[in-house]
């Protein structure tokens, strides 16, 4: 008789940090960063400046403009999205993995409307830019990312984690460089997702049962995130510093170097986001037991 080797649960061979604290400790991040980057950013005289000088680079022509990316994220594409993940956690038998999926979704985007309505902007720079902390396409962008990783088979996330990752830096981009929003206000969103993610995660049923449908797939995709994540992280951070300092010390096209260097920081923070959820959910790691062993026989 033939049979299949059983596998271990793919969380289980994560870091030496336990999954629940592991999740735990990203969900207390998230809380942590969305009231630090508002008292540092929107509640001082520095932090509005030094945002405001970034909106400064946006043409007049584009400030408040739109775009496909942003036009796409919407209540009916949300409420699409949320049975779209229902669907496919039916097909895989796994409800209890979709219903938090879609409290990643739905709760994220509540938080983000609450949050912009309590975290009121105080007009201490002088800015006619009304109030936008946080972003709430970024917010839905991230989540959405997130709540379709928690449904989709692990040898399939490397492909969704890298369209997502784009599709989400594309969207704090555009909000940018339309004026929509400040780097503080992706930062933000970035934390509310990252938020409901680990709580989701932490009190929630296990996302990988390491049956056949969970495995992880080749290892040279996983590798490969794992590099472009970590190098596009580092790439915009260094290139966002370089455009910071440019428009520091350069003369009439200071704001447009210090709105590069926005959409650089906020390109970063989106891409860390998703490399250290990337990096949490063990996608990273590559053990023997990723190799396929050849059947027993008895």
């Amino acid at each position: 008789m033939t049979r299949t080797p059983e596998r271990n649960a793919p969380e289980s061979r994560g870091p030496s940090v336990s999954r629940r604290l592991r999740w735990g400790l990203l969900a207390g991040l998230g809380f942590v960063i969305v009231p630090l980057v508002y008292a540092a950013a929107v509640l001082t005289s520095t932090g509005q400046r030094v945002e405001d000088a970034a909106l400064g680079g946006v043409r007049e022509s584009d400030l408040f403009g739109s775009d496909t990316a942003l036009n796409v994220i919407s209540v009916p594409v949300i409420l699409l999205l949320v049975v779209v993940i229902a669907a496919v956690a039916f097909a895989r038998r796994r409800l209890a993995v979709g219903l938090g999926a879609g409290v990643v979704v739905l709760a994220s985007a509540a938080t983000s409307t609450l949050v912009k309505r309590i975290a009121e902007r105080p007009e201490i720079a002088q800015s006619t830019t009304p109030n936008s902390f946080p972003s709430g396409h970024a917010t839905i962008a991230l989540a959405a990312l997130f709540a379709v990783l928690l449904v989709t088979p692990r040898r399939f996330r490397a492909v969704v984690t890298l369209v997502g990752a784009a599709y989400a830096v594309f969207v704090a981009n555009q909000t940018v460089v339309y004026g929509w929003h400040r780097v503080s206000d992706i930062v933000g969103a970035c934390g509310i997702a990252l938020f409901w993610l680990g709580v989701v995660r932490l009190v929630g049923p296990r996302v990988d049962r390491g049956e056949r449908g969970d495995r992880d797939g080749d290892r040279g995709p996983r590798r490969i995130v794992t590099v472009v994540l970590l190098g596009a992280t580092g790439v915009t951070f260094l290139v966002g510093v370089v455009a910071l300092v440019v428009g520091l010390t350069g003369g009439s096209d200071g704001h447009d170097a210090i709105l590069v260097a926005g959409r650089m920081a906020s390109s970063a923070s989106v891409l860390a986001v998703v490399a250290v959820v990337w990096l949490a959910d063990g996608q990273h790691h590559v053990t023997r037991s990723d190799v396929s062993a050849p059947p027993a026989r008895a």
